[in-house]
């Protein structure tokens, strides 16, 4: 499905991202991978190089501009363009911080790697979009942004909701090159991040407010951004995809 292409997802050193990145290299894409921690992308991409398929990894810190330049540059050095990028990397603070709590450096970590970092990447990658006729960007925000999280709080709600409204902006700017723009809304899934915040009592109060009665699994999220990235979705751009489940009705 995507033989040929130039893909590029952020956060790909593990959870999510990882399990991206590999779906994209397994139908046929060349996948740079970007990641704050650069052992475990280039763990993921060997894993993927050691299946047959074509991946370069690449240490980003996506809050900051420089490091986001050379994963760009390192994506058209390697496999020529861009026409694909995941914006999948974000970071998230301590359980259930209330706001009145919240140390100022874990709003601007949550905000800047959420955010910032989508904005940084899109703004890097769009140029060369533009130069090859076209490309899909594929924002990752979060039934956070579509209402509020209790669990990650006010920092990571505001920059949830904030990647919506990039989500937008960009669409509507960039729709006459042919550059399409959309956004997935996860609800809870199954991996590192809940894993890290709830024990297994907790994570089984959360998949029992899920109307489907389950935590999302990663091949959920998978089958949604794969179709945003194809043909299929060719008419489609500033949209918002919630796959959570029923959990938020927005």
């Amino acid at each position: 499905m995507f033989a040929d292409m130039s893909v590029i997802v952020t956060g790909a050193g593990r959870g999510m991202g990882r399990s991206l990145a590999r779906a994209f290299a397994e139908r046929g894409a060349a996948v740079c991978l970007g990641d704050l921690d650069g052992a475990a992308a280039e763990a993921a991409a060997r894993e993927i190089r050691d299946r047959g398929g074509r991946a370069v990894a690449v240490e980003a810190d996506v809050r900051h501009e420089a490091p986001v330049a050379r994963m760009i540059a390192a994506a058209v050095q390697a496999h020529g363009r861009i026409d694909v990028l995941v914006n999948a990397a974000g970071g998230y603070g301590e359980g259930f911080r209330r706001s009145h709590e919240t140390p100022e450096a874990e709003w601007d970590m949550v905000v800047d790697s959420n955010l910032k970092g989508s904005f940084l990447c899109a703004k890097h990658a769009i140029p060369h979009m533009v130069a090859g006729g076209g490309g899909r960007i594929i924002n990752f925000s979060s039934n956070a942004g579509r209402t509020v999280s209790p669990l990650l709080g006010c920092s990571y709600t505001a920059a949830k909701a904030g990647v919506i409204g990039l989500t937008r902006h960009l669409s509507r700017e960039y729709a006459a090159q042919k550059i399409l723009v959309n956004t997935i809304a996860p609800g809870p899934v199954r991996g590192d991040r809940l894993a890290d915040l709830l024990d297994g009592a907790g994570m089984q109060d959360l998949a029992g407010q899920i109307p489907l009665g389950r935590l999302a699994e990663p091949e959920d999220i998978v089958g949604v951004v794969l179709f945003m990235a194809s043909p299929e979705s060719g008419f489609m751009t500033g949209a918002i995809l919630d796959v959570n489940g029923g959990y938020v009705l927005a």
